[in-house]
């Protein structure tokens, strides 16, 4: 009934295939896909229902396609290799997915595992941030499940909303459930190495192929914090591929530069704050 197909590049899977397993729904069917066979998984043999293939390629997102081509079930989940499920949370996308009348992807809450907080919180108080959201996002503002017309994202913290489904314009890429006849299939992500903003990309052709994003704020699913991005290493290919989403989905590549200015404003200042104090 349902399969789980993860991208990795190996090693200690542990507690996510545990959390997988001992949850109050588990499928019958988890597909690991590693770039080649010079990597592996540890004690893989523990888990029956489990097994690896190889994309021949590296990247996530050729990995994560490799193994919806495999995927044997009318369900399919797409998971990242260190989030760890609630024990109910399968259950709840489910029970979510099959109550939706229209054709549908359904994704969890994201929590931090070291203290149990929703990682995706607003700062909405005071003009300074006020100020802030209306330059990347206009008068709409800050808004759960959005994406701006600066091509960020808001994610949903089920503190903050009321509904307990909440229909929302991006899903993060490490936890969606998916109906098999909606999987994208092509590699929609014309990039190599780490994958920026791919979680936008996707659930941008989601959109456009009339498929409607769903957050079921009971669900919860965690994982460790990601760090602040490396300047030097990392902000650049950020940029880079952040500008072909903002082209994409027509959106404002002004107000995307104004949100790496303020990005990088911050983390300099932070930067300097750490040196001296």
């Amino acid at each position: 009934m349902l399969s789980v197909v993860i991208p990795s590049l190996g090693g200690d899977l542990g507690d996510t295939l545990s959390s997988l397993n001992s949850g109050t729904l588990a499928p019958n069917e988890i597909i690991i896909c590693l770039p080649n066979n010079k990597h592996s998984v540890d004690e893989l043999i523990k888990y029956e229902n489990t097994f690896v293939i190889y994309a021949e390629n590296y990247g996530q997102v050729i990995q994560r396609i490799c193994g919806f081509k495999k995927a044997k079930n009318p369900y399919v989940l797409q998971l990242d290799d260190d989030i760890i499920l609630a024990p109910d949370c399968l259950e709840l996308l489910m029970l979510t997915m099959k109550n939706t009348k229209v054709s549908s992807a359904v994704s969890p809450c994201w929590f931090n595992i070291e203290d149990n907080t929703p990682l995706h919180q607003s700062k909405r108080n005071g003009l300074i941030m006020s100020l802030y959201y209306w330059i990347i996002n206009g008068n709409v503002g800050y808004k759960p499940g959005n994406v701006s017309l600066a091509g960020t994202n808001f994610g949903v913290n089920p503190e903050e909303v009321r509904e307990r489904v909440v229909s929302v314009d991006w899903q993060p890429g490490g936890c969606i459930l998916h109906e098999k006849p909606n999987l994208v299939l092509d590699n929609y992500y014309p990039f190599n190495g780490k994958a920026y903003c791919e979680d936008l990309v996707h659930s941008f052709f989601l959109r456009k192929s009339g498929i409607s994003l769903i957050v079921n704020t009971q669900a919860v699913c965690m994982t460790n914090i990601n760090p602040r991005l490396d300047l030097k290493k990392e902000i650049l290919p950020n940029i880079k591929q952040r500008i072909y989403f903002v082209k994409l989905a027509n959106l404002s590549i002004l107000r995307m530069y104004i949100y790496y200015a303020t990005y990088i404003s911050k983390s300099f200042l932070i930067g300097i704050l750490h040196k001296y104090i």
